[in-house]
């Protein structure tokens, strides 16, 4: 049994992970009939019936830690496809608030993915999922960008001139910006990572919020995106089914 989630006996096989928990009802009531729901130690889950197929929708809390447990203990309940759906903060003026932003890869600058394998192994989703993400966002003509995004331990830390090590933190954050990334989270890299340690698929699309973003407006922009997400795990998984036929 699972130690933090408990003994959940769910049908899904995909889930869309979120971290906030407050979240997970709402999103998951948009998608489909939702068929059951639990909470155990501050998650949150939801399990839906959406375009005929079961599907999990499940909060990870924020940043590394938290989500490297509910993935290690999905995958121990025989979840194998698993795609975030969060806000992110925007390091690019071109990404605007609410638009959607589909990770191609992430810099691994936080420490749970460390953990798992050396740093030069490379933060990057499922290819099939990834392109089923940028598929499904093109058919909705949806505003959104694909590119490399940036995954920390320390929220503040966006906020170098308040920090100790500020002069270095500018620097490498200049550094991300000049290599092109274009958004920051928490949780992503660590997602990557282990789903490829653990042999499972994963992705990500994330919303960019900022002050300018009412609580309702990024809210109907992550619908859009847990829409496009379930649409993307329906098929990849649908297609790895009928390959083990």
């Amino acid at each position: 049994m699972p130690h933090h989630l408990g003994d959940i006996a769910v049908r899904a096989r995909s889930a869309i992970l979120t971290g906030d928990p407050e979240r997970v009802t709402r999103l998951a009531g948009g998608l489909g009939v939702i068929e059951e729901t639990w909470t155990r130690r501050g998650y949150v889950g939801a399990e839906v019936t959406a375009g005929g197929s079961p599907l999990l929708v499940c909060s990870t809390g924020i940043g590394g830690p938290t989500t490297a447990i509910v993935v290690e203990e999905l995958v121990q309940v025989g979840v194998s496809h698993m795609v975030r759906v969060g806000t992110c903060g925007s390091m690019r003026r071109s990404v605007r608030p609410g638009e959607l932003v589909i990770s191609s890869a992430s810099v691994r600058d936080e420490g749970v993915s460390a953990q798992y394998l050396p740093r030069e192994f490379p933060a990057v989703p499922d290819y099939t999922l990834l392109s089923r993400l940028v598929d499904g966002v093109r058919r909705r003509e949806e505003a959104f960008h694909v590119g490399v995004t940036h995954c920390k331990d320390a929220y503040y830390a966006e906020e170098p001139e308040t920090m100790p090590l500020g002069d270095e933190l500018g620097r490498r954050w200049a550094a991300w910006r000049k290599a092109g990334v274009i958004a920051t989270e928490m949780e992503a890299a660590t997602l990557f990572v282990l789903a490829a340690v653990r042999g499972v698929r994963a992705g990500a699309i994330l919303v960019p919020t900022d002050d300018t973003l009412s609580e309702e407006e990024a809210f109907g922009s992550l619908e859009v995106a847990a829409a496009v997400a379930a649409e993307a795990l329906r098929e990849t998984e649908k297609v790895d089914l009928e390959a083990v036929r």
